[in-house]
């Protein structure tokens, strides 16, 4: 299950939505909890965002990012600026559900870069810290964005680019997200000589409207008054428009779901799978990028309702950040 690498310097990095996690202290939550670490263990990502630790107060939702890290063998603490404490790297979403980022050995957060953000600003929240992966600072983030509000999503997508933009001061960046929304990045079709979508194909063109499409489609009415619907690509737009660039639509990777697997997912269960989950990055590791994994097997898709998505990058490839211009 170890996604392969193609250079032992690179990078893997995971998005993994881990589904109501410590959500459940019965049984089954502890079955679950069992599930999710034989899964990242085995996966053996280098860092990994994670999406639902689930927890209602601050210190109860740090505890349990640090206990998940701890066994899964990775690290989750930041030192602080100047000799400061150290801080989890979790990021409260208002919500209950919280995301948080984890890394192995070797791999060394930059003092005072975590970066968090919740109410105020996102439906769920983002968290960012910037890692020295073998002396090159490459700024990692985790984010869960609003499964309502497909208008409120354009907006937060906004909010995103603009929190990675200013708070990485010009580093290369990765974010990975449940993003609730389809991609709408595009790719140079030589034969037509145009720009066509990466996943052109709409996963809601053959189902019939039912009331949750209102969170996820455009519609209009034929001259009948009939309603007619298809997948509301703005917000996944906004994201593309803004820099932020789709490492399977980038690297040209076959179109894999990573939702519809599991029998607690309504859209599942009409037949629609979707691609929610994906890394993003900034330009400067457009280069760099080597290989794009969706991880399809019978574990992952018990273990959750998202499948983990990793990202392997060369640091020694990313471009350097643009020189600012000379003063006049």
């Amino acid at each position: 299950m170890t996604v392969p690498r193609t250079s032992p310097a690179s990078v893997l990095f995971t998005t993994y939505n881990m589904l109501d996690l410590f959500a459940d202290d019965g049984a089954e939550g502890s079955e679950h909890y069992g599930l999710v670490v034989e899964l990242a263990r085995g996966l053996d990502s280098d860092v990994l965002a994670v999406q639902e630790i689930r927890a209602g107060e601050e210190d109860t939702a740090q505890a349990r990012l640090r206990q998940l890290a701890d066994d899964v063998g990775r690290g989750c603490t930041v030192p602080g600026a100047e000799g400061g404490p150290p801080r989890t790297a979790l990021a409260m979403g208002p919500r209950g559900y919280h995301v948080g980022l984890m890394w192995r050995e070797g791999i060394e957060p930059v003092p005072g870069s975590l970066r968090m953000y919740g109410k105020g600003d996102f439906w769920h929240s983002l968290a960012c810290v910037t890692l020295d992966v073998g002396g090159t600072r490459v700024r990692h983030a985790s984010h869960h964005a609003t499964p309502f509000g497909r208008l409120l999503r354009a907006d937060q997508n906004e909010r995103l680019v603009a929190a990675l933009s200013s708070s990485a001061r010009g580093l290369p960046a990765l974010v990975g997200a449940d993003w609730n929304t389809e991609s709408a990045d595009r790719v140079y079709d030589e034969a037509l000589g145009a720009w066509v979508l990466y996943e052109p194909q709409d996963p809601f063109a053959a189902a019939s409207w039912f009331d949750s499409l209102v969170y996820q489609c455009e519609w209009d009415y034929d001259e009948h008054g009939r309603r007619r619907h298809w997948a509301d690509r703005r917000p996944g737009d906004v994201l593309w428009a803004g820099g932020l660039h789709d490492v399977a639509a980038v690297l040209r990777a076959p179109w894999q779901p990573t939702a519809g697997h599991h029998p607690d997912d309504g859209y599942g269960a009409r037949g629609i799978r979707r691609r929610i989950d994906g890394i993003r990055v900034t330009s400067p590791v457009l280069g760099a990028l080597r290989a794009h994994h969706v991880e399809s097997s019978e574990l992952a898709r018990r273990a959750s309702d998202h499948l983990p998505v990793t990202a392997e990058y060369e640091p020694s490839a990313i471009a350097p950040a643009p020189r600012p211009p000379d003063p006049a």
